[in-house]
C-alpha cells in the first residue's frame, strides 16, 4: 500500500455541491507523467491508500485543464461498484510534468471510507520573502476578463446590504455602500491576474483601501488570516498583511460595478491570483487561525502570489 501523507478539509460552499468531505495528498516522489495512463495508475494506487474496504470500482477520465504554462489538472471520477451512484471526484495537480498532488472530492454516502483526519498546516507554504516582483510567470494576456460565477449570482437588496468586519477586532464594523463612499475612495491602475493563466492589464478599480477599514476596526495583534465570505456562500482566505493591502473596489473603470463583476463591493488584492478578489462581498473576518476558503479546500494556495506563481499547495 503507497504512504501517503494526507489532511482533511471541508467548505459550505463545496458541501453546497454535494462534497462533504476533501481529502487532499502530498505525492512526495514525484511521478513523471507522460500521458493520461500514467495519470490514472497513479490514482489506481493511491485509491487503497485513502480508502477503507473501498471494494472495485469504475475509474473514468472526466477532463483536463492548463492552469498557466506551468501546471495541467486532471480529473477522474471513480464509483465502487456497491454503491447507489455516488461517485468520488478525483483531482491531479502536475506540475512541469510531474504529479505533485492527488485530491478527493468524498460526497457523504463515502465519508465513512476515508482513513485520514490530519490538519493542514498553512505555514510551510509562506515564503518570508515580503518584496513583491514585477512578472507574472506563466500568464497570458487577453483583452477582457473572463467571467466566473462558481456558485451562481445571488440577488442583491444594496438598500440592507452590508459590509461587516468581525472575528478579533476592537470595533466590529458594518458600512453601507453610502458609509463606504464616505470613507474616501482611490482609483488603483492594476493588472488582473486569474490562476488559469490568463491576465487583463490596465484595469481601474475604485474603492476604499482595507487598511482605512482596518484603522477602524482594530484588529487584535493576534490577527494573521482574513477570511472573506460572499452573498453566493463563496469564501477565501488571505494573510492579513497581503489582504490589507487590496482595496474594496465599489466601481470598475470608472462605472459602479456590473452584477457578474461583484456588485456592490468586491475585494482587488493585486499581487494575488483573482480567486482571492472576492466578489459580492458581505463580511470579512480576522482571525489567528487558519481555515480553507472554496478553492483552497480543492488544493489551491493559502496566498497565492503572484509574482512567486503560487497557484496551488506544495506541502
Amino acid at each position: 500500500m503507497v504512504e501517503l501523507k494526507c489532511y482533511t478539509t471541508t467548505n459550505e460552499g463545496l458541501k453546497s455541491k454535494g462534497v462533504e468531505v476533501v481529502v487532499d495528498c502530498v505525492i512526495e516522489e514525484a511521478a513523471v507523467i507522460n500521458d493520461i495512463s500514467d495519470v490514472r495508475g497513479i490514482i489506481e494506487k493511491h485509491l487503497e491508500a485513502v480508502f477503507k474496504d473501498a471494494g472495485k470500482g469504475i475509474l473514468v477520465f472526466d477532463s483536463n485543464e492548463s492552469i498557466g504554462s506551468t501546471h495541467m489538472l486532471y480529473r477522474f471520477k471513480y464509483r465502487a461498484l456497491d454503491t447507489s451512484g455516488e461517485y468520488i471526484s478525483v483531482r491531479i495537480v502536475v506540475r512541469n510534468n510531474r504529479a505533485s498532488r492527488i485530491l478527493f472530492t468524498i460526497p457523504r454516502g463515502y465519508v465513512h471510507l476515508v482513513r485520514f483526519e490530519n490538519m493542514y498546516n498553512p505555514l510551510r507554504e509562506l515564503h518570508t520573502n515580503n518584496e513583491e516582483g514585477p512578472g507574472a510567470p506563466g500568464q497570458t494576456y487577453i483583452p477582457n476578463m473572463i467571467v466566473y460565477n462558481i456558485l451562481g449570482v445571488p440577488s442583491i437588496d444594496v438598500a440592507r446590504w452590508r459590509l461587516e468586519v468581525v472575528g478579533s477586532v476592537e470595533k466590529p464594523v458594518s458600512l453601507s455602500l453610502k458609509d463606504l463612499y464616505e470613507l474616501g475612495v482611490e482609483t488603483l491602475r492594476v493588472n488582473f491576474h486569474c490562476v488559469t493563466g490568463w491576465s487583463v492589464g490596465g484595469l481601474e478599480f475604485t474603492g476604499v483601501r482595507l487598511s482605512r477599514i482596518m484603522e477602524i476596526a482594530a484588529p487584535r495583534r493576534n490577527v494573521k488570516w482574513m477570511f472573506t465570505e460572499s452573498l453566493d456562500g463563496y469564501t477565501t482566505i488571505v494573510p492579513y498583511s497581503d489582504g490589507v493591502k487590496g482595496i474594496v473596489a465599489l466601481e470598475m473603470n470608472g462605472k459602479p460595478l456590473d452584477i457578474l463583476h461583484g456588485y456592490p463591493a468586491r475585494l482587488i488584492i493585486p499581487h494575488l491570483y483573482g480567486w482571492k478578489s472576492a466578489k459580492w462581498v458581505s463580511r470579512i473576518i480576522l482571525s489567528e487561525e487558519y481555515r480553507d476558503g472554496y478553492w483552497e479546500a480543492l488544493g489551491y494556495h493559502p496566498r497565492g502570489r503572484v509574482d512567486l506563481e503560487e497557484r496551488f499547495k506544495r506541502y
